[in-house]
């Protein structure tokens, strides 16, 4: 008969505690950085206390993909040898342990066969789900959390992130819908899940998670079409992806056309002064515009003034509520709105509107936080702004063009080797006092595009070795067309485009892990 002791020995040290580390740091990502951390521990732990080391690191050395793998790791480590800032070097290679530790831990132990990985993925999707209706009450103020962007809404992690996750939940559920042999009670449980999944992406109105939905849906579709015979379900995929595109398509050109249905304006006739006989000033240069009207005519800042420290406990020569200088919001909202930036420009302003003005909104249409067409005239604007020379210190879209102007000039400088593990934030610096960059110091940030951070940071030897240790091993496993695996691998590499993935916790444990999981860690044959 065998003890509660020895029962707990033979657990611990043991395929289950594995098993329930996988399952729990699947459910941590979208919900706990801490609990992401600790199932790592139980990972390491686990495998540790079954005490295989000499069969284990016999697999390693004989596994040619999990040693190519690791050479992203050891890429940081060379690169500590010719950095400057150690401080922040071994910062780095400590967030990139999950790069070391879960190839490592995954490729070397019992895989799962595809029931156990049905069964982990859906534990994911129920964590994704219970997040994504944890978001919803915080938009929906059931939660007490301050939003002053639709982002916010993502209170575990970054939006973006969160946004590939749930990319990844509704590519597993639409494999299980479609292929999976299930009951029909299930697929309409699924069914429901791929609509309000979906649906959430466009809600969290991250662009990066919705051009991935749309590429990888894409990609997914070829991957099933083959597979079916019926060609009403072939038609209805072939209908889905192209109909949303085209939506999608549609909407973004109707606010593009929208935007540009710009006032006209004859500087001879403009009227001169407002209705209390003072001057406006009226900037004909400056053409950057709200809602088809120029911000920078028909203002009056005596008035603005006035009038608004009569209404508003905010200072006119105050911040907002989002840190910004309110008089620009004042002008801007204003603007928004189609009234002139004087005393009866002020007066037509609602309490609502006022209330906007001092939580930062600059246009009347942000305060749909939901809004789509909201989003698409933001980015709109900020492509707008930077063309025609504006700041875009602070603006999500345009400011990232100056990131990536700033990080040619380094790789121009550091081209086979790179800068090194440690030395980013201050080379960055740097260069944007020597390209003399509008960016104020808040917003002067890395590239946000991983293949240019290691193009940056390793040079072009160490940008090959890093491509070809995350390609190889999926050749050489011969798991290129494996559904999962390809799924994942879409989402990460186009998210890399967009983000500097790989330079947070969360990030590297998104990547290391469904790598290691999808390639390393299961069986195929179901």
């Amino acid at each position: 008969m065998i003890s509660k002791k020895e029962s707990i020995f033979k657990f611990l040290g043991s395929f289950n505690l594995y098993y329930f580390g996988l399952i729990l740091l699947a459910v941590s990502l979208p919900l706990s950085p801490y609990l992401t951390s600790v199932s790592q521990f139980v990972l390491a732990g686990n495998w540790i206390l079954e005490n295989k080391f000499k069969s284990r690191f016999k697999q390693i050395k004989q596994s040619k993909s999990i040693l190519i793998f690791l050479l992203i790791f050891f890429v940081h480590i060379v690169g500590l040898i010719y950095t400057n800032d150690f401080q922040y070097a071994f910062h780095d290679i400590k967030i990139k342990l999950p790069l070391l530790l879960l190839p490592i831990i995954i490729g070397t132990s019992q895989k799962l066969n595809f029931k156990q990985l049905k069964i982990l993925l859906l534990f994911f999707i129920v964590a994704i789900t219970v997040s994504t209706l944890i978001s919803t009450s915080v938009l929906l103020g059931l939660v007490n959390y301050k939003v002053t962007d639709i982002r916010d809404i993502s209170i575990f992690i970054s939006h973006i992130r969160f946004s590939l996750l749930i990319n990844i939940a509704i590519f597993s559920l639409v494999y299980f819908f479609l292929l999976d042999k299930i009951k029909n009670k299930e697929k309409v449980v699924y069914l429901i899940l791929i609509i309000w999944l979906s649906s959430f992406l466009f809600i969290l109105q991250s662009f990066t998670g919705i051009i991935v939905f749309f590429i990888t849906g894409f990609i997914a579709l070829i991957y099933f079409f083959n597979r079916f015979k019926n060609k009403k379900i072939k038609n209805c995929l072939i209908g889905f992806m192209i109909i949303m595109p085209i939506i999608l398509l549609a909407l973004i050109s109707k606010s593009i056309i929208d935007f540009y249905s710009v006032d006209k304006i004859n500087p001879d006739t403009i009227d001169k002064y407002t209705n209390l006989g003072n001057k406006y000033k009226h900037d004909f240069n400056n053409k950057i515009i709200e809602n088809g009207h120029y911000v920078y005519l028909y203002i009056s800042e005596k008035e603005l003034r006035n009038e608004w420290n009569k209404i508003s406990n905010i200072d006119y020569d105050s911040i907002d509520k989002k840190g910004q200088k309110i008089k620009n919001t004042i002008v801007r909202y204003l603007t928004s709105k189609g009234y002139r930036k004087d005393a009866k420009g002020i007066k037509k302003l609602t309490k609502h509107d006022i209330t906007l003005i001092e939580e930062g909104y600059a246009n009347y249409i942000y305060k749909n936080k939901i809004s789509l067409p909201a989003r698409i005239y933001k980015i709109i604007w900020q492509i707008d702004v930077q063309f025609k020379k504006g700041n875009p210190s602070g603006h999500s879209v345009t400011q990232r063009f100056e990131y990536l102007k700033a990080s040619f000039g380094i790789i121009k400088d550091n081209f086979l080797f790179g800068i090194g593990t440690g030395d980013l934030k201050t080379v960055f610096a740097k260069q944007y006092n020597k390209m003399n960059s509008p960016l104020s110091k808040r917003w002067r940030l890395r590239a946000h595009n991983q293949f240019v951070t290691f193009f940056l940071a390793f040079g072009f030897f160490g940008f090959l070795i890093i491509l070809f240790s995350i390609f190889f091993p999926i050749i050489n496993e011969k798991k290129y067309t494996d559904y999962f695996l390809m799924v994942f691998l879409v989402i990460a590499l186009l998210s890399m485009l967009n983000e500097d993935t790989l330079e947070t916790q969360a990030g590297v444990t998104f990547f290391s892990y469904f790598y290691s999981l999808f390639l390393f860690g299961y069986n195929r044959k179901e």
